[in-house]
């Protein structure tokens, strides 16, 4: 099954998607054509976006296809008399999305945004810093964990070498809060510090959205939890623990 994103910005703080989805990825990139007519219609002269001065960024625009597969690349994509190539990954509110969501990428960013973030707060997280351990892991969480678990519900299936290289970027902050020897055991750092490890707080994260989903208000949201672990034994057996639901078990 091919999944195609056309991933356009309206201004600079106003991001859209057209997504289509199909077996036949000739059948998507007719899709995508025909829904480009429609939002064509909104930046006419006389149309509302273009009079409340909304018009779409066509140099961030740009095309994914997401598949399992191997396919030919399709034919580019046309989007106001711009051709634009096919992405391997892109970013959307803040994430990193690869053609085979695998999340490596993401969380090469997130790892390296978490170490310049613990360069610029060491003098406040180090050995001789006035501040007590409290405030140290509440720093650590406002800031830190945040980067870390951004997002988290979404990607929250990405491999088990990835989650172990947050736990890495995790337990350097709580050697440096706790000024711990580089060879502390992991688990003694969380029960020292009273911080569950990384993977364990996402899994909290993800709980937590899936409880909300059925109650949100947008319907967009809503239904992204409807779905029973029978239906993923039948439909994707060989991915089936890929799925966010899944991990929680």
């Amino acid at each position: 099954m091919h999944s195609t994103s056309l991933i356009f910005h309206i201004t600079q703080n106003t991001n859209s998607v057209i997504r289509r989805r199909h077996c036949n990825s000739h059948t998507v990139l007719a899709d995508i054509h025909h829904s480009q007519s429609t939002y064509t219609s909104y930046i006419r002269p006389t149309s509302v976006f273009t009079k409340g001065k909304l018009r779409v960024n066509i140099y961030k625009t740009e095309a994914i296809l997401f598949t399992r597969r191997r396919p030919a690349t399709p034919a580019p994509v046309r989007f106001q008399h711009t051709v634009m190539p096919w992405n391997t990954h892109v970013r959307y509110l803040g994430v990193i999305l690869d053609s085979k969501l695998l999340f490596t990428k993401h969380i090469t960013y997130v790892t390296h945004s978490v170490s310049g973030t613990l360069l610029r707060l060491f003098p406040l997280l180090a050995r001789n810093s006035t501040l007590t351990h409290t405030n140290k892991l509440t720093l650590y969480e406002l800031i830190i964990r945040s980067i870390l678990s951004y997002a988290a519900p979404v990607w929250n299936n990405t491999s088990s070498y990835n989650s172990c290289r947050l736990q890495d970027s995790q337990s350097k902050c709580l050697r440096v809060i706790g000024n711990y020897p580089r060879r502390t055991p992991i688990p003694l750092l969380h029960s020292n510090l009273n911080i569950p490890p990384i993977q364990q707080f996402i899994y909290l994260l993800t709980q937590k959205f899936f409880n909300i989903c059925p109650i949100h208000p947008k319907p967009l949201i809503s239904p992204i939890a409807n779905y029973a672990l029978a239906d993923l034994h039948c439909q994707y057996k060989k991915y089936k623990h890929k799925h966010p639901k899944q991990i929680l078990l």
